[in-house]
Order: C-alpha cells, then sequence, then structure tokens
C-alpha cells in the first residue's frame, strides 16, 4: 500500500498563525514535519515550545506521537486538537491530522474508524491536493475499505518464541507460514507495508477474498492489481494470528523466471509490528520476545508503515528505511544529490537489476568502496554500497535502504517497535 505523502505548503495563507504564534520559527517546524526528520522535531520543539501557538504544539506533538509508536497518545492528541482549536486549522492541516488519525488506526487494525478518518480527509479536504495525491489516497481508501467489517488482527503471545528460518538465494530470511492445514514459505520482510500472497498460495491456505481489481505500488515504481484476502487464522511457527489481513497478487507478478524464483508470500510490517521485539540470529533463529528488552538507545521512527533507523554514514547523520527484503543496503537520489561530486569521484558506475513484486528493470548506479557506519553505538565497516541516482517514490525524504548486508553483519539483530529501536550483538 502506498504512504500517502502530503507536502506541507509554507503560504501565509496555509499556515496557522495565531497572534501567540512565532511564524517563522512555526514555519521551519512545519518544512522539518514535511522532510520527516523527527529526532531533529523533538528537539526543535522543545526548545521553541514557548514560541509556538497551542494548535501548532497539539500538531505537532500529534505527528511525534505517531512516529514513535505512541499510537494511543496520538489519537488522544489528535481528539484534543479537532476539539479545542479545528477552527485555529487551515484544510491543509487539517487534511494532515485526518491523515494521522488514519494512520494511528490503521497500524491498531482498528479499519472501519480508519475508513471513516480517511473519508473525511478526502471529502472534506482532498480539494487542496493535486490529482496524483488524491488518487494515491484514493487508492489507499479503496485498499483499506474492504477489511472495514474486519476485527483487529491478533497475535497470540505469552511467553517467547523462537521460530527456525532459512535464507534463499537472495538473503532474504524465509520463514514456515500454515494455514487450512498447508504451509508456505514466506519471505519476512520490514519493507513491505502490507503482507501479501500469492494467488494460489491463497487457495492453498484458504484466505477469504474480499474485494478485487485494486491498484497497489511495487519497488519499481509501477502500478499492479491486487485483491484484498484475510486468513481467519494463521500459524507462524507457535505464534497464532487471526484476522490477519492480505495484498492477493497474480502469481506473475510474484515471479521472477530471469532468476528462476518466486514468492509465495511475504509478512509484512502489520505482523512483525505487532510482534514488539523481533530478534534474528546467524545460526538462522528468529525470536519474539514477550518481555521487549529495555535500552538506553532510540534510533528508529514509522512513517506510516515503514520503519526508518537513524545512524551515522562517515560521520554524516542519515536516515533510512529498514528492508529485511533487501540482500544489500542502497543509497537513494537524496544522498546521491548531497554528495554528488564525492560519488561521481570515487564511486564505480554499472548497470544494475532491480527487482520486487511487479518485475525487474535495469538502471546505472554507482558501488562506493569501504564505507564507514555507525549504528547503535556499533562501529563497522561495509565492503560495498550502490547508489541508486534515479528517484523512486519509496525513498522519498530518506538516504538509503538499509538490507541484509548491514543488518546481518553482526550476530544478532534486535528490531524493537516498544521502544523503537535497532540494535546489534554478537
Amino acid at each position: 500500500m502506498n504512504k500517502l505523502i502530503l507536502p506541507f505548503l509554507f503560504a501565509l495563507s496555509l499556515v496557522s498563525c495565531t497572534p501567540k504564534s512565532n511564524f517563522l520559527i512555526e514555519r521551519e517546524l512545519l518544512q522539518m514535519l514535511d522532510e520527516k526528520d523527527y529526532f531533529r522535531i523533538e528537539i526543535f520543539l522543545e526548545e521553541k515550545r514557548s514560541e509556538l501557538s497551542k494548535d501548532i504544539v497539539l500538531y505537532v506533538e500529534a505527528h511525534l506521537q505517531n512516529a514513535f509508536n505512541r499510537t494511543e497518545q496520538s489519537l488522544q492528541t489528535i481528539d484534543a486538537l479537532l476539539s479545542h482549536y479545528d477552527k485555529s486549522l487551515n484544510d491543509t492541516l487539517l487534511l494532515n491530522v485526518y491523515q494521522l488519525k488514519y494512520d494511528n488506526l490503521l497500524k491498531r487494525s482498528i479499519y472501519r474508524e480508519a475508513v471513516e478518518a480517511l473519508e473525511i480527509a478526502m471529502n472534506r479536504y482532498g480539494y487542496v491536493l493535486d490529482s496524483v495525491a488524491l488518487a494515491n489516497m484514493r487508492e489507499a481508501y479503496n485498499t483499506v475499505e474492504p477489511l472495514k467489517e474486519l476485527p483487529p488482527q491478533k497475535i497470540y503471545l505469552t511467553d517467547d518464541v523462537t521460530i527456525p528460518v532459512s535464507r534463499n538465494q537472495f538473503s532474504h530470511v524465509i520463514m514456515r507460514v500454515s494455514g487450512n492445514g498447508q504451509s508456505e514459505d514466506f519471505v519476512f520482510d520490514t519493507g513491505a507495508m502490507f503482507s501479501t500472497i500469492s494467488e494460489s498460495c491463497a487457495v492453498r491456505l484458504g484466505i477469504r477474498i474480499l474485494q478485487s481489481a485494486v491498484n497497489v505500488g511495487t519497488s519499481i515504481n509501477s502500478k499492479v492489481q491486487s485483491k484484498i484476502g484475510v486468513a481467519d487464522k494463521l500459524q507462524i511457527g507457535e505464534l497464532l494470528l487471526e484476522n490477519v489481513a492480505f495484498l492477493v497478487l497474480p502469481d506473475e507478478m510474484l515471479t521472477f523466471p530471469q532468476v528462476n524464483y518466486a514468492i509465495h508470500g511475504i509478512i509484512g510490517f502489520p505482523i512483525m509490528y505487532q510482534m514488539k521485539e523481533i530478534s534474528i540470529q546467524q545460526d538462522e533463529i528468529l525470536t519474539v520476545s514477550v518481555r521487549p528488552k529495555k535500552r538506553d538507545l532510540r534510533n528508529l521512527f514509522l512513517d506510516g508503515l515503514s520503519p526508518i533507523v537513524q545512524f551515522e554514514v562517515e560521520g554524516d547523520t542519515v536516515l533510512f528505511k529498514m528492508d529485511t527484503g533487501a540482500n544489500t543496503s542502497d543509497f537513494s537520489e537524496k544522498y546521491f544529490s548531497t554528495h554528488k561530486d564525492i560519488i561521481l569521484a570515487k564511486g564505480t558506475p554499472r548497470i544494475a537489476k532491480r527487482g520486487g513484486g511487479g518485475g525487474i528493470i535495469g538502471q546505472e548506479v554507482y558501488d562506493l568502496e569501504n564505507v564507514r557506519l555507525k549504528i547503535g553505538g556499533q562501529e563497522f565497516t561495509i565492503p560495498t554500497i550502490t547508489v541508486l541516482p534515479d528517484k523512486f517514490s519509496f525513498f522519498e525524504n530518506y538516504d538509503g535502504n538499509l538490507g541484509q548486508d548491514v543488518l546481518m553483519y553482526f550476530n544478532k539483530f534486535i528490531l524493537n517497535f516498544e521502544d523503537m529501536y535497532l540494535a546489534f550483538e554478537n
């Protein structure tokens, strides 16, 4: 499902500015929100709080709470904002408030209320969008609307669970998923904003089809037609899940004859999000912890249904999408634009093939060698990271994609959605 990305408009006529709010500070803060650098926003808000109006403070706090996975708090803040300050916000900001409410509810799989929030965003405030953004919003609505009668997804976890996993030829984490008396191998993919299954596998695992002909975006900027389905019960190792929503794609969209490979299904963000803390070891063991470990670390936030990691590259602070479905890490067009002279001087150009749900394409890239990283207090060097100079929508706002080459550099990585961190252990 595409994440709706709505640019903030900074003209004076479109930004709320009460007499108690410093317009220049407010504009800078909203621009930072547009860039989604929530760690900087958090610090900036605390420094400038006294110079901002209450409505803007609540507006920004609701976004921060959403980004750092405090969805219930974010919903409460949104309720306070709409109850007391709805007349202070212009329609562009109100559009974003309802979109944020939708995102909170979607994460909690409260589908009916999520659909209602998105309807308000489209019907009352959609006129402020351009045609592309409005079409993306309708696409999101068409994907979630069939789920509005579905109870929230539920995962039964009473003790730590250990799940055997394996690796395919692309270093993807593979786990066995069972349903309807059948089992199949699925890819475990933090880069998948929606769990996905092929049509033939959906039949085998007893997936109920709720609606067909939904357009979804892919990792290569194309659109494919999917169906929406639900697994009433699903088993992953000893984990029992109920009411699991899936995008159901034609088999050919998940088949890659060029490399003799087919994907049967993908365990995406909505499932792993409910696991709270996941650790994956080099010896192919995945552990789901019922009591996540507290650490003096927070380097993770959520952009909709995508986990974003903050770390350092050659001393510069960057934001990368975390993608266990990618066997290698990549720098984005944003990073290329910022470091173009260095990349052209030191990088090695080549033509690379890139694929995902939707097919494979070729593009010119640059390889950088011996790249120094610092993540979660761990410093290390990756032999090669590729730079993608072309713009991809799924990279927007971010410096790159964090794949298996980095994630499996150490013996174990821990992904914690409760305290919001990515950590490594030897």
